[in-house]
């Protein structure tokens, strides 16, 4: 019999291919040397398999694994983490097949490809990223049947066919489990993350910061009105309030607490569902203003609704608000002062205007209104405003006049203060865009922006956006309309005149919906939502518990039932016939084939106890395995007629 334990180099080829498919995603957030790293040692394995040449010896592994450990450890600071858990999972994998010398050796990188593949999914849960990973265990599968391929190597569409078939068969007990597991609280997703933000709001804000948002189309949240859309001018997205200036940023106030706030609705109250995506800060984003906060969120005392942790995957909440309302009429002096402090040592052109206008304008409606018409007449509304150096505020105000929202509501703040009126920088979104499919709104990070609140004795906190005296068309009808399609994707929208690719937009967008409904964001709550739509009441782990043995055990009757019927079909083969009586000639010597034992595993123990006899059927055998396991176009007639007689001339005596 043919030795078919060795590594050839078609077997290193599919499974180097195989991890190179499954790494892709990883590598640009590697650093360079990991990514060197795996190339030279991929690269070194495939040479050795090419010339026949040993591997590494277990010393130099040694040495080997510890630099890379040393360099992670240099490289991230930390041993335990998201980062560096998966740069030295992908190391120890390359090292792995750099040392593999049978076949037996290449099980584990294919098992550890399986878990890398499922890594991929700490850092996207979108859809594309799904099709992928699973395009991955396909490969992977491949490979697992191209190593048991006996006497022959196994093509192209002898290692997916089957494959692809393994995995269709698995789906039904996929969705089993997926369905009926009982979850933890939280997504599906729930993993640890790094400290590290994506992209998105912070909580400070220099002149630039919002601007370079501006032309990003990530998706920053969903939102699902109970009722109709509210008009453009009204959708302000309240994020973090800005109160510390420091001549330069704004910065949310270290001292800010909890409170439960009271303010008087002035309007009928709205309601809608945001699904909000991972941004690794704790803030939550609502239409001005929140009644209240959801669950597992409370309000800070400027109305900064923050989740109890940060939002490090997919988030639904409900919120209700009021976009008309009365609040912070009973302030105090000493709860105002936070907003009138601001940094004296810069921009004194500024804060030597802030005076005037008062001495100017005793009345603080006027005062705001004769800033804003100024705002309007001079400035001009830019996504490119030039830099700015060390006093930004007075050469933005004074003589670029050129800027972002974050340019204007921050500089009106501070002319405001210097004139001794309270006022703050909010940042959020304003705006956004409805998918006619879903009905949902989808709010980008291109809608990224700031505006101001002042304080009035007799109104409380007002909203004044100076960015709507110099655009009102950004505020009324949005970005796109204001400085064209944002993006690659939305310009070649614009340009397509038929409509069509806007449609497909719309309906990936649909799509992205439902997934991020069903799949990602499957959460505790959903999966009891959906168990009582089927009709199961009280819902609890222990009722779970059951339906989830009985689902199992009946999917597994179900395929199970399947196999048996085909290897019953499959017993009537005359290939597999013969293969059968020969077996039985065989067991006359007292060596019966046990049920589980595959031809080659039998024959083998047959070499141990007769290996006369062995020698004898070893050519029936190998004849019988190159038909069994040959594609079926390649078997002849006459060859499977050659086996059966063979067959039935052979005596085991």
């Amino acid at each position: 019999m043919l030795n078919q334990s060795a590594l050839t180099v078609s077997i290193i080829t599919w499974l180097l291919a195989s991890m190179a498919f499954v790494i892709a995603p990883h590598t640009l957030r590697l650093p360079i040397w990991v990514s060197a790293v795996c190339v030279a040692a991929a690269s070194w394995r495939w040479w050795i398999a090419k010339h026949a040449m040993r591997v590494p010896p277990w010393w130099l592994m040694g040495l080997i694994a510890l630099a890379v450990a040393a360099g992670a450890r240099l490289e991230y600071g930390r041993w335990f983490g998201r980062e560096v858990g998966v740069a030295l999972l992908i190391i120890m994998l390359c090292l792995k097949v750099l040392e593999m010398r049978m076949k037996r050796d290449a099980m584990i990188p294919i098992f550890m490809g399986f878990f890398l593949a499922m890594t991929n999914f700490m850092y996207s849960q979108t859809i594309l990223m799904g099709l992928y990973m699973l395009v991955c265990v396909w490969i992977f599968i491949a490979a697992l049947i191209g190593f048991n391929r006996i006497n022959t190597e196994a093509t192209l569409r002898q290692r997916l066919v089957p494959a692809g078939w393994l995995l269709l068969q698995a789906i039904p007990m996929m969705l089993v489990l997926f369905f009926l597991f009982p979850r933890l609280s939280g997504s599906l997703w729930s993993m640890p993350q790094d400290d590290r933000s994506q992209t998105g709001l912070t909580d400070s804000m220099a002149p630039g910061d919002i601007s370079k948002l501006s032309i990003s189309e990530a998706i920053a949240f969903r939102v699902e009105f109970d009722g109709p859309v509210p008009q453009t001018e009204d959708l302000y997205w309240r994020g973090p309030v800005l109160t510390e200036q420091d001549g330069r940023a704004w910065r949310v106030y270290p001292e800010s607490i909890r409170a439960k706030l009271e303010y008087v609705p002035q309007g009928p109250p709205i309601h809608y569902t945001v699904t909000l995506q991972p941004h690794n800060k704790p803030w939550l984003f609502a239409l001005d203003l929140p009644a209240a906060a959801p669950d597992n969120a409370f309000f800070l005392g400027d109305f900064q609704m923050r989740s109890r942790t940060p939002v490090a995957n997919l988030k639904a909440y409900e919120v209700t608000s009021h976009l008309r309302y009365r609040v912070g009429t009973g302030l105090t002096t000493r709860q105002l002062q936070p907003y009138l402090n601001f940094d004296t040592r810069l921009n004194p052109r500024a804060i030597a205007y802030g005076k005037a206008l008062r001495e100017a304008n005793p009345d603080p409606k006027g005062l705001v209104e004769s800033l804003l018409t100024r705002y309007n007449k001079e400035f001009e509304y830019t996504l490119e405003p030039p830099r700015l150096g060390e006093n930004p505020v007075d050469e933005f105000f004074f003589d670029t006049k050129k800027g972002f929202c974050e340019h204007y509501a921050g500089s009106f703040v501070l002319l405001l203060r210097a004139a001794g009126i309270p006022a703050r920088v909010v940042t959020g979104y304003q705006g956004g865009e409805v998918n006619p499919i879903t009905r949902q709104l989808v709010v980008r990070q291109a809608e990224a922006h700031a505006w101001s609140e002042v304080w009035f004795a007799d109104l409380g906190w007002v909203r004044v956006d100076p960015t709507f005296a110099v655009s009102p068309l950004r505020i009324n009808r949005g970005m796109s309309e204001t400085f064209g399609p944002i993006g690659v994707m939305n310009n070649l929208i614009d340009a397509d005149k038929l409509g069509l690719l806007r449609q497909i937009a719309f309906s990936w967008d649909a799509m992205n919906t439902q997934w991020n409904r069903w799949v990602v964001g499957f959460s505790q709550d959903r999966q009891r939502d959906l168990l009582e739509g089927l009709g199961m009441r009280e819902v609890d782990w222990r009722a779970m518990a059951i339906w989830l043995i009985v689902a199992v055990f009946s999917t597994g009757g179900i395929a199970g039932l399947f196999l048996y019927m085909r290897a019953v079909q499959t017993r009537r083969e005359p290939i597999v016939m013969a293969y059968e009586r020969l077996c039985a000639k065989l067991a006359a010597t007292g060596i019966e084939r046990a049920r589980h034992e595959g031809p080659l595993a039998y024959w083998e123990r047959l070499q141990k106890r007769e290996p006369g006899i062995a020698q004898k059927v070893a050519p029936l055998f190998e004849n019988y395995i190159a038909l069994r396991y040959a594609a079926q176009d390649k078997i002849q007639t006459g060859n499977v007629r050659g086996f059966i007689g063979r067959v039935r001339r052979f005596r085991a005596e």
